[in-house]
């Protein structure tokens, strides 16, 4: 190997050197920032439906129909009621999970929230339905918890986008309806 060679795998072997260097120090750094963020998170999205808003609480309150047009639930079982509230377990791509319907004002406001031991707890999304000239406005707050610091970070960043955007995505094709997207955060 002649002197040139050797210069250019010593060049070689310095950037792949700093590139790991970087990676542990963006990784570090990721880290470090997810600790000092809060552990909850609030997201909001909202959507213009054509459809009224009592066929929008029909569609969102029908729990045997929610495998139909939900694309992260694939089962739902009716469980008996947790402190006189309708509750039920939702099975999909993260599992199995008991969920409870803790506030139902038909047909504008619906909060669904997770429970553990049947004490509630995160996440918890609430449904506002506003009547408006061309139908319903459907604004969707989740409140979500997470305990990895890496993963706070990217929840900031709207990295994985958000399961709301998701859900409403699946309720206006369930509805059949063009929506028009007014606002995500």
């Amino acid at each position: 190997m002649n002197w040139i060679d050797r210069r250019k795998q010593k060049a070689r072997r310095r950037r792949a050197g700093m590139t790991l260097g970087l990676l542990a120090v963006a990784t570090a750094a990721s880290f470090i920032v997810g600790m000092f963020l809060p552990a909850e998170h609030t997201s909001t999205s909202h959507a213009v439906l054509g459809r009224p808003p009592e066929t929008v609480w029909r569609v969102l309150t029908d729990l045997d129909g929610m495998p139909l047009w939900r694309s992260d639930v694939t089962a739902v079982e009716r469980l008996p009621d947790l402190m006189g509230k309708p509750a039920w377990r939702e099975v999909g791509r993260s599992g199995p999970r008991v969920v409870e319907l803790s506030l139902a004002e038909p047909p504008r406001r619906l909060v669904i929230q997770a429970t553990v031991d049947g004490k509630p707890s995160l996440p918890m999304r609430t449904f506002d339905l506003v009547s408006i000239a061309t139908g319903t406005e459907v604004i969707v707050t989740e409140r979500v918890a997470s305990r990895n610091p890496f993963r706070r970070v990217l929840v900031r960043l709207n990295l994985p986008r958000p399961a709301i955007e998701r859900l409403l995505r699946d309720l206006t094709h369930r509805l059949g309806v063009s929506p028009r997207q007014m606002a995500a955060e």
